[in-house]
């Protein structure tokens, strides 16, 4: 009996899948559809009406974006980078040159700026700046002698890296700069406050050196701040201009500092 059932079922007609349409129309099934993108129902239609509309949107808004941040980016900087330039000009250091350095005094009370050179006779990187500074300074009234008693615009400070005595003596004789004294202790103390020295000399400070020799960093005198650390560029770029362009930017950064103290 169970043999008969299974023969049944196996001489079955079984219906065969539709082929068209017009199969489907006769077997009573739904018709069949194709997808479309003029399909108003179809996935296709959407997802494609989706990326569409994420590339026209970045279009669009994109050059309003880096407009509006561009705005921001440019006032932050007006508002953040100044104060930067008021601390580092008017709190440069924990004391004050003048109180910390005696052998400045003389310098920073009786000049506007005041150029501290490091530089060394034996060097040949610092004999061109030696003689930029002659070329430049050398005849120059408003250059402080040790000689002077009123106050002159500049002030140029010879911190030596000679070997000995005698050489530092031949370097700055004829020359209209003030010079730490070699047998100063200072000497050594200014090198390291300034982290300026010779390569020779790393060992014996062991500090982190920022600059070699030759080195000019310009001081504001009233303030004691330091104005550029790229003197020796500006005066083999610009010779006696130099000076000038130290002025200006002496000018620039006390305009910059008043106007943030009236805030």
């Amino acid at each position: 009996m169970a043999n008969q059932n299974i023969i049944q079922r196996r001489g079955r007609k079984t219906s065969t899948l539709p082929i068209t349409n017009n199969d489907v129309l006769k077997e009573g099934h739904k018709k069949l559809t194709s997808i479309s993108v003029y399909d108003r129902t179809s996935p296709l239609r959407w997802c494609i009406l989706l990326i569409v509309s994420m590339i026209i949107g970045t279009i669009i808004w994109k050059p309003i974006v880096l407009f509006l941040g561009s705005n921001s980016t440019q006032s932050a900087t007006q508002h953040d980078i100044q104060p930067d330039v008021k601390k580092v000009h008017q709190q440069p250091f924990s004391r004050s040159l003048s109180s910390q350095f005696s052998e400045l005094s003389f310098a920073l009370h009786n000049s506007d700026l005041v150029a501290l050179y490091f530089a060394a006779s034996w060097c040949p990187m610092s004999t061109p700046i030696s003689i930029a500074l002659d070329k430049a300074f050398g005849n120059k009234d408003y250059i402080l002698t040790p000689t002077d008693k009123g106050r002159n615009p500049l002030s140029i400070v010879y911190v030596s890296s000679d070997r000995d005595v005698d050489e530092y003596n031949e370097y700055i004789e004829n020359r209209n700069w003030l010079a730490i004294p070699f047998e100063s202790a200072q000497h050594t103390s200014m090198k390291k406050h300034f982290k300026t020295c010779a390569h020779r000399e790393l060992e014996e400070l062991d500090i982190d050196r920022k600059h070699e020799i030759p080195t000019i960093i310009v001081i504001d005198s009233e303030t004691e701040g330091i104005i550029t650390t790229n003197g020796a560029d500006d005066l083999d770029d610009l010779g006696e201009k130099a000076f000038d362009h130290w002025k200006d930017m002496q000018s620039w950064i006390k305009k910059r500092t008043s106007k943030y103290d009236n805030i």
